[in-house]
């Protein structure tokens, strides 16, 4: 297949919307009707103001499929953790942590650690599942926050 000259070769890098759509979909495909109605919403959004559609961003998708979709609901239980979707949620934020992009480790920084750190019980709560990526982002947030870490 080889690279081409209009961006679509599958060596060119996504944009941070494409790449964290792309990992929610793999991730948790129960959240696909969300994210599909996300995107629906934008496009109507776009017609109804004269704009030209755009891509959902980033931080409104991590923020309301993964955040208010997947994270709160799983550190919600009120015992034990759903242990499948702890370990995809951690998964997806290896992979998003992994990506090396500053603009996708500041987004979880915001949304996603400080959802963590900020209610000290959620934060022991998924600490087995987590990563080297998101253990090496906590520890150097840590600082910012009271809680047993």
């Amino acid at each position: 297949m080889g690279s081409s000259q209009n961006g679509e070769s599958r060596s060119s890098r996504p944009t941070e919307s494409a790449l964290v759509r792309g990992l929610l979909w793999e991730f948790f495909p129960e959240q696909r009707l969300e994210i599909l109605a996300l995107e629906e919403e934008e496009r109507e959004y776009a017609l109804s103001s004269g704009c030209d559609p755009v891509e959902v961003g980033a931080y409104t998708l991590t923020s309301e499929v993964f955040v208010q979709g997947v994270l709160t609901p799983l550190l919600a239980a009120p015992l034990l953790l759903d242990e499948d979707v702890a370990h995809r949620c951690a998964r997806f934020l290896e992979h998003l942590l992994g990506s090396g992009r500053p603009s996708i480790r500041e987004m979880v920084s915001t949304r996603v650690t400080d959802h963590l750190l900020g209610y000290p019980e959620n934060w022991k709560k998924f600490r087995k599942y987590v990563g080297e990526f998101l253990l090496r982002e906590v520890r150097e947030r840590q600082r910012y926050y009271k809680g047993p870490f």
